[in-house]
Protein backbone atom coordinates (compact mmCIF):
# COMPACT_ATOMS: atom_id res chain seq x y z
CA UNK A 1 0.00 0.00 0.00
CA UNK A 2 2.90 2.32 0.68
CA UNK A 3 4.25 2.69 -3.12
CA UNK A 4 0.43 3.25 -4.03
CA UNK A 5 0.32 5.79 -1.34
CA UNK A 6 3.32 7.35 -2.29
CA UNK A 7 2.70 7.25 -6.34
CA UNK A 8 -0.32 9.10 -5.62
CA UNK A 9 0.98 11.60 -3.84
CA UNK A 10 3.72 12.12 -6.60
CA UNK A 11 1.16 12.16 -8.56
CA UNK A 12 -0.91 15.25 -6.95
CA UNK A 13 2.64 17.19 -7.00
CA UNK A 14 2.49 17.09 -10.41
CA UNK A 15 -0.83 17.85 -10.98
CA UNK A 16 -0.28 20.98 -8.49
CA UNK A 17 3.04 22.47 -10.13
CA UNK A 18 1.11 22.07 -13.61
CA UNK A 19 -2.14 23.92 -12.30
CA UNK A 20 0.54 26.56 -11.00
CA UNK A 21 2.46 26.85 -14.08
CA UNK A 22 -0.54 27.05 -16.36
CA UNK A 23 -1.47 29.96 -13.93
CA UNK A 24 1.84 31.41 -13.90
CA UNK A 25 1.13 30.99 -17.86
CA UNK A 26 -1.81 32.44 -18.54
CA UNK A 27 -1.62 35.88 -16.20
CA UNK A 28 1.44 37.82 -15.51
CA UNK A 29 1.00 38.39 -19.53
CA UNK A 30 0.68 42.68 -18.99
CA UNK A 31 0.80 44.32 -15.81
CA UNK A 32 3.49 45.16 -12.96
CA UNK A 33 7.03 42.65 -13.59
CA UNK A 34 7.26 40.28 -11.11
CA UNK A 35 10.84 38.61 -9.83
CA UNK A 36 11.24 35.05 -10.52
CA UNK A 37 13.23 32.09 -10.77
CA UNK A 38 14.45 31.52 -15.10
CA UNK A 39 15.26 28.28 -14.27
CA UNK A 40 11.90 27.09 -13.57
CA UNK A 41 10.52 28.43 -16.48
CA UNK A 42 13.05 26.98 -19.15
CA UNK A 43 12.34 23.58 -17.13
CA UNK A 44 8.67 23.99 -17.26
CA UNK A 45 8.81 24.95 -21.18
CA UNK A 46 11.26 22.58 -22.10
CA UNK A 47 9.44 19.31 -20.13
CA UNK A 48 6.11 20.97 -22.17
CA UNK A 49 7.61 20.86 -25.55
CA UNK A 50 9.63 17.63 -25.30
CA UNK A 51 7.04 15.30 -23.54
CA UNK A 52 4.87 15.85 -26.83
CA UNK A 53 8.62 15.12 -29.36
CA UNK A 54 9.91 12.31 -30.68
CA UNK A 55 11.26 9.60 -27.49
CA UNK A 56 14.46 9.82 -28.26
CA UNK A 57 14.91 13.43 -28.44
CA UNK A 58 17.86 13.83 -25.73
CA UNK A 59 17.56 17.17 -24.21
CA UNK A 60 20.67 18.78 -22.05
CA UNK A 61 19.68 21.29 -19.56
CA UNK A 62 22.58 22.81 -18.45
CA UNK A 63 21.07 25.62 -15.93
CA UNK A 64 22.22 27.32 -12.92
CA UNK A 65 20.60 26.21 -9.63
CA UNK A 66 18.44 29.54 -9.86
CA UNK A 67 18.61 32.15 -12.32
CA UNK A 68 15.97 35.08 -10.88
CA UNK A 69 14.89 37.38 -13.30
CA UNK A 70 12.28 40.31 -13.49
CA UNK A 71 9.51 40.66 -16.29
CA UNK A 72 6.71 38.69 -17.10
CA UNK A 73 6.89 34.70 -16.59
CA UNK A 74 3.98 33.59 -19.00
CA UNK A 75 5.70 35.74 -21.78
CA UNK A 76 9.30 34.00 -21.26
CA UNK A 77 7.42 30.89 -20.94
CA UNK A 78 6.20 31.61 -24.29
CA UNK A 79 9.80 32.45 -25.55
CA UNK A 80 11.15 29.56 -24.30
CA UNK A 81 8.36 27.24 -25.45
CA UNK A 82 9.21 28.86 -28.66
CA UNK A 83 12.43 28.26 -29.28
CA UNK A 84 12.31 24.54 -27.45
CA UNK A 85 9.36 23.67 -30.30
CA UNK A 86 11.55 25.30 -33.52
CA UNK A 87 14.16 23.28 -32.84
CA UNK A 88 12.71 19.70 -31.97
CA UNK A 89 11.30 20.81 -35.46
CA UNK A 90 14.06 21.40 -36.95
CA UNK A 91 16.07 18.08 -35.73
CA UNK A 92 12.92 15.87 -36.81
CA UNK A 93 15.02 14.14 -39.76
CA UNK A 94 18.24 13.95 -37.68
CA UNK A 95 19.49 10.40 -36.75
CA UNK A 96 20.24 11.48 -32.94
CA UNK A 97 17.99 14.14 -32.05
CA UNK A 98 19.46 16.86 -29.71
CA UNK A 99 18.98 19.67 -27.78
CA UNK A 100 20.93 21.88 -25.70
CA UNK A 101 19.75 24.55 -23.09
CA UNK A 102 21.92 27.02 -20.80
CA UNK A 103 21.47 29.90 -19.38
CA UNK A 104 23.84 32.40 -17.54
CA UNK A 105 24.82 36.21 -16.66
CA UNK A 106 26.73 38.42 -18.26
CA UNK A 107 27.93 41.67 -17.08
CA UNK A 108 24.76 41.36 -14.85
CA UNK A 109 22.22 40.32 -17.47
CA UNK A 110 20.23 37.06 -17.84
CA UNK A 111 21.24 35.05 -20.96
CA UNK A 112 19.07 31.87 -22.52
CA UNK A 113 20.36 29.57 -25.19
CA UNK A 114 18.92 26.97 -27.28
CA UNK A 115 20.84 24.74 -29.76
CA UNK A 116 20.03 21.48 -31.83
CA UNK A 117 22.01 19.99 -33.68
CA UNK A 118 19.39 20.17 -37.18
CA UNK A 119 20.94 21.33 -40.36
CA UNK A 120 21.20 24.93 -39.17
CA UNK A 121 19.81 27.83 -41.16
CA UNK A 122 20.84 29.08 -44.46
CA UNK A 123 22.58 32.14 -44.79
CA UNK A 124 19.62 34.10 -46.42
CA UNK A 125 17.29 32.45 -43.58
CA UNK A 126 19.07 34.09 -40.84
CA UNK A 127 18.17 37.53 -42.06
CA UNK A 128 15.07 36.53 -42.14
CA UNK A 129 14.08 34.32 -39.11
CA UNK A 130 12.52 37.11 -36.95
CA UNK A 131 10.60 38.28 -39.64
CA UNK A 132 6.20 38.35 -39.14
CA UNK A 133 5.03 35.71 -41.26
CA UNK A 134 8.61 34.38 -42.16
CA UNK A 135 8.13 30.75 -42.25
CA UNK A 136 10.41 27.19 -43.48
CA UNK A 137 7.48 25.10 -42.85
CA UNK A 138 5.69 23.35 -45.01
CA UNK A 139 1.79 25.85 -45.71
CA UNK A 140 -0.78 24.65 -42.62
CA UNK A 141 2.53 23.57 -39.99
CA UNK A 142 3.51 27.07 -39.41
CA UNK A 143 2.21 30.74 -38.82
CA UNK A 144 5.58 32.50 -38.97
CA UNK A 145 4.96 34.12 -35.81
CA UNK A 146 6.59 32.41 -32.81
CA UNK A 147 10.05 33.65 -33.54
CA UNK A 148 8.67 37.46 -34.51
CA UNK A 149 6.55 37.58 -31.25
CA UNK A 150 9.80 35.98 -29.13
CA UNK A 151 11.55 38.81 -30.67
CA UNK A 152 9.46 40.89 -29.40
CA UNK A 153 8.81 39.75 -25.98
CA UNK A 154 12.76 39.89 -25.53
CA UNK A 155 13.13 43.42 -26.65
CA UNK A 156 10.09 44.21 -24.12
CA UNK A 157 12.49 42.91 -21.48
CA UNK A 158 14.92 44.89 -22.35
CA UNK A 159 17.45 42.00 -23.79
CA UNK A 160 17.22 40.80 -27.64
CA UNK A 161 17.15 37.76 -29.49
CA UNK A 162 20.07 36.23 -32.01
CA UNK A 163 20.02 33.46 -34.24
CA UNK A 164 23.35 31.66 -35.57
CA UNK A 165 24.62 28.94 -36.94
CA UNK A 166 26.59 26.42 -34.72
CA UNK A 167 30.30 25.96 -36.14
CA UNK A 168 29.58 22.07 -35.10
CA UNK A 169 26.10 22.30 -36.72
CA UNK A 170 22.53 23.27 -35.75
CA UNK A 171 21.23 26.67 -34.66
CA UNK A 172 21.66 28.74 -31.77
CA UNK A 173 19.81 31.03 -30.39
CA UNK A 174 20.35 33.49 -28.04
Amino acid sequence: LEPLIEGTLEGAERVRDLVQDLRRFSSGQTGERTRFDLVHVVQTATHWVTKEARRDLETDLQLPERLEVVGHPGQLHQVVMNLVQNAADAVAGVAHPRIELRAGVDAGSAWLSVRDNGPGISEGNLLRVFDPFFTTKPVGEGTGLGLSISYGIAADHGGGLEAANHPEAGAVFR
